[in-house]
């Protein structure tokens, strides 16, 4: 049982790092690129930090919070106590924001950031319109996750992770008195 909990608290705080840092990310950086006029979206996508950040942060971090939320999904499915509902959603929620990254956001920019360069301005546009706009559905996956797990950890009541179940005390019967029913 605890070994379950220590894995919810890992996803929650796991995923408060990789969302607070794609927040911030969605917020700050990506604007920086994003809003350029699309002949200087590609060089202002390797100025802005963005591309750095996909090779030195995001490898480090988002492989562990879809490991942690495979883990979770089978640790939420045999907890039986309070917070289950809301810790697989979680759990769930983080397993499909993980596919919806590797499944195309990963992809798209690793293609565009090693490519773009010889785009045209119609394609770097759709490009970009496209991949902004499906990261606003990917940021509600995670709060969701998030938000989710935090729920679920809350619920859980600590206290009764220490009690273990007390063995049933058994008469001891002597070889001399015959056992009486």
């Amino acid at each position: 049982m605890r070994t379950r909990v220590v894995l919810l608290a890992l996803l929650v705080v796991f995923v408060g790092i990789q969302f607070g840092a794609g927040l911030y990310e969605k917020l700050a950086i990506v604007p920086l690129w994003a809003e350029a006029p699309p002949g200087d979206a590609f060089e202002a996508n390797a100025e802005s930090g963005f591309r750095t950040a996909g090779r030195v942060f995001w490898p480090f971090v988002s492989p562990v919070v879809a490991v942690l939320a495979v883990a979770n999904v089978v640790a939420g499915s045999k907890h039986r106590g309070s917070g289950r509902r809301w810790w697989l959603a979680g759990a769930l929620l983080m397993v499909a924001y993980a596919a919806f990254s590797y499944g195309y956001f990963v992809p798209q920019m690793l293609v565009f950031q090693s490519d773009g360069a010889s785009w045209d301005a119609a394609r770097i546009e759709t490009f970009v319109h496209e991949w902004t706009s499906r990261n606003y559905l990917r940021m509600l996956i995670g709060a969701g996750g998030w938000g989710s797990a935090v729920i679920a950890l809350a619920m859980i009541d600590i206290r009764r992770l220490d009690r273990r179940p007390q063995p049933v005390a058994r008469e001891r019967r002597s070889r001399n008195r015959p056992v009486q029913r």
